[in-house]
């Protein structure tokens, strides 16, 4: 029988900044247009980091989407 371990990380969380129509910028690319999005900003690089590695994070909503919640 085969044991399992789970490792608990506490999950990154963020604010969703804004939500809807979005336009990103990169320097790397021309702006990408997304119809539906939301922008999550992270305190830290490494909650950002460790979000894309583990395709998780938890978040509240920031104005913008409190407003959105309400339309």
């Amino acid at each position: 029988m085969r044991n399992q371990h789970h490792v608990t990380h506490a999950v990154p969380y963020g604010t969703i900044q804004d939500a809807g129509e979005l336009a990103v910028l990169s320097e790397s690319s021309e702006p990408t247009r997304h119809r539906y999005a939301m922008v999550v900003a992270f305190s830290s690089e490494e909650d950002l980091r460790q979000a894309i590695a583990e395709h998780r994070c938890a978040y509240r909503a920031g104005g913008r989407a409190q407003e959105l919640a309400h339309e």
